[in-house]
């Protein structure tokens, strides 16, 4: 460890710290130096004394150029480089140096190859290309903002390559940020042909889907095909879900499962590239992928050849249009919060201090618990963002994107993604996990769901859904009750859950606009819905147990708002009671297609719900105004729910549907009007005949219209 250390945080700032072991911290002066000779002594402007270190703020000398190393030398002779440090992250520095152009990254032609890097603090950038066997090296040339460019003469298609970037000192061989492939496990990134990668047939659904005709299903590209008795050929890969005609005896799998359901969004968990599984022996390490490594690089253990860069954008790109082609659109869950390791990502290495948050003291921000937390707020981050959502829309005809711990980022971002993604497709999904995190960001910037009302059309998951219906998740909260496990008390916070909670008072308020909630009782992470139920509800019997969760099924369907389904909730999927298996293996993870095919007649009844929805527009509202009008809610003797929904619908011969909800233990009769029939019962069975005289049944769902 060096004994003094010097820092550039400000134009005109330099802030250095000596340790006491080295002359007890003192020296009388300073000066910063460079090459040829330049010498320019500083002014002192502060002193603070502590344990270990002595810190002196000084002015430095107006003048500094970019590009260039600078040293401060003290009197007894001790000279450390001049790290650009804090300077990056100020209004200044940002008008100087944001870059609003589209060409950074390696950008292939058949006769050269133009290359750009943006660090506007480098000294010198070197690129080094692998080709044919061959290792090149070419300076490349500081330009307009702070980028480093060069065009190299050739076809280079299948070339690799990495940057070597000399900055505060030292030199760090880096990836390219804006590289679309790479080579396994991210060694190097790699010149791509965007047109081979485009020749892949694209299927474009032609009826736009609004948000809340949604209704999303959450996987797992390994988990969908990892289970033996999938019957795919290559398990656990973009192609493993592109496979048609696969089964467990009579029933689908795989892609033909997905399609069975009626959803019209699959959400995946990550598939870009992350950074704990080795790509070239993906079944010795599992992760769900939350640990990002490169954000427009697709994960190679999820292709058939790691080491060929064309594989894993083809193959992303052929699951993404075999999805399409059986209806279904495709989500991705993306993780801009954080990087699985700053100080090896490329973003520190190219420009030190400038993408991840920190705070005076350049301490990382930890709102995430992942040892740092992406900048949004920075210019250039934001645009980094954008562009990357933008280039997966392009390349890989993405539908939506769920967007992770999305409290870390800045609301302005998520809406600058929002305003970007809608111009590509008007029908677009952006939402994301509003949490309101502890990182180094004023609460009234964060894009949590405090600020949903800043966000418009942006959706968070909705916990007051998820915590009324279920009860509260986390592992010291697992006995809680909600509604629907027995807890009758939060009959009337119901109501608002039902509503979206789009509702004034006397309910509860959270969101502006229905698509702005996502109703969830489970996802992948915290225990399933039926591991739940082992601990609010372990004193009950399986039969009872199933009733509970066939209510809460059918409530994710007939509440107003997004509808969201995690793979497994529709056959009772469990993972032996593991609340947080983002790395416990296949085992634990993968769709259990014997436990399905066991509970088929869970899934039987959650594709009636799914048809139910999608039947009637009442369940589907578009605005808080239609909301407001027409939806009646009352709680009835038992805690029994009334859900009156007015609306004319002529497709349907309806005028108004009713859902009574029965939480309790007793049978129910009512007489209704005659012209009242049955479509919806506990089995989710409609009957043709209008009859005014039903039974709602103990633990179940009923649904009714004239």
């Amino acid at each position: 460890m060096s004994n003094m250390h010097a820092y550039l945080d400000d134009f005109g700032k330099i802030v250095l710290t000596m340790k006491r072991s080295f002359y007890n911290g003192r020296s009388d002066s300073f000066y910063v130096v460079a090459d040829k000779g330049y010498m320019s002594e500083l002014i002192i402007s502060n002193v603070e004394e502590h344990a270990d270190i002595v810190k002196y703020i000084m002015i430095a000398p107006s003048g500094l150029a970019a590009g260039v190393n600078y040293y401060v030398r003290e009197q007894h002779g001790l000279s450390v480089p001049l790290e650009k440090r804090l300077i990056v992250r100020t209004k200044q520095f940002n008008e100087r140096y944001e870059y609003d152009g589209d060409d950074l990254g390696a950008v292939y032609h058949k006769m050269h190859t133009d290359f750009a890097l943006w660090a506007p603090t480098a000294s010198s950038v070197i690129l080094r290309v692998k080709y044919n066997g061959r290792v090149r090296a070419y300076p490349m040339d500081r330009t307009e903002k702070g980028v480093w460019r060069v065009s190299i003469i050739g076809n280079f298609k299948n070339a690799t390559y990495v940057y070597l970037v000399e900055r505060n000192g030292e030199i760090k061989e880096t990836i390219d940020p804006y590289a679309y492939s790479s080579i396994g496990n991210g060694q190097e990134s790699a010149v791509i042909d965007l047109e081979e990668v485009m020749d892949i047939p694209s299927v474009s659904l032609k009826d736009s889907v609004s948000s809340t005709d949604a209704i999303i299903y959450e996987a797992s590209v390994r988990d969908m095909t990892a289970h033996p008795f999938t019957g795919t050929v290559q398990n656990s890969t973009f192609l493993a879900l592109c496979e048609e005609g696969t089964k467990l005896r009579d029933m689908p799998t795989g892609l033909d499962y997905l399609a069975s359901l009626g959803v019209t969004h699959v959400q995946f968990l990550p598939v870009m590239d992350f950074a704990t599984v080795d790509e070239y022996h993906p079944k010795k390490n599992y992760n769900w992928g939350y640990d990002p490594a490169q954000y427009l690089v697709p994960e190679g253990s999820y292709s058939s050849d790691p080491d060929d860069p064309y594989a894993r954008m083809k193959e992303l790109r052929k699951m993404v249009s075999a999805m399409h082609e059986h209806g279904m659109r495709v989500n991705l869950d993306v993780v801009f919060n954080h990087l699985y390791s700053s100080d090896n990502s490329p973003f520190e290495k190219t420009v030190p201090f400038y993408y991840f948050r920190c705070n005076d003291h350049a301490y990382l921000s930890n709102g995430s618990y992942c040892g740092n937390d992406f900048s949004s707020e920075q210019p250039m981050a934001r645009r980094y963002i954008v562009h990357v959502i933008e280039e997966l829309i392009r390349i890989y005809d993405i539908d939506g994107f769920r967007f992770d711990l999305m409290g870390i980022l800045d609301y302005e971002t998520m809406n600058a993604i929002r305003d970007a993604a809608i111009q590509m497709k008007p029908d677009i999904m952006i939402y994301g996990e509003g949490w309101n995190m502890p990182t180094m960001l004023p609460d009234s910037d964060k894009a949590d769901i405090d600020n949903q009302a800043k966000m418009p059309h942006i959706g968070h998951f909705n916990d007051y859904f998820r915590d009324v219906v279920k009860g509260r998740t986390s592992d010291d909260q697992r006995y809680d009750k909600g509604f629907l496990t027995g807890d009758l008390g939060l009959s009337f916070s119901m109501l608002s859950a039902l509503s979206a909670n789009v509702l004034g008072t006397p309910y509860f308020k959270r969101f502006q606009t229905p698509d702005q909630s996502i109703n969830a009782l489970e996802t992948h992470d915290n225990n399933t819905v039926w591991d739940k139920m082992h601990f609010c509800c372990g004193n009950e019997d399986r039969g009872i147990r199933w009733k509970r969760h066939k209510m809460m099924i059918a409530t994710i369907f007939v509440a107003q708002g997004i509808p969201f389904l995690h793979a497994g909730i529709e056959y009772c999927g469990t993972k032996n009671d593991n609340g947080n298996s983002y790395n416990a293996g296949d085992n634990i993870n993968q769709m259990d297609w014997v436990r399905a095919e066991y509970n088929r007649d869970m899934i039987a009844y959650t594709k009636k719900c799914i048809n139910l929805r999608k039947k009637y527009k009442a369940f589907r509202f578009r605005t808080p105004e239609e909301i407001m009008s027409n939806v009646k809610l009352s709680v009835s003797d038992g805690g029994v729910i009334f859900y009156d929904i007015h609306y004319d619908d002529p497709i349907t011969d309806t005028t108004m549907i009713r859902v009574l909800i029965n939480p309790s233990f007793d049978d129910k009769y009512y007489t209704f009007e005659p012209e009242w029939r049955v479509i919806f019962d506990c089995d989710g069975n409609e009957y043709p005949e209008p009859n005014g005289n039903v039974c709602l049944q103990q633990l179940s769902v009923l649904v009714l219209r004239k």
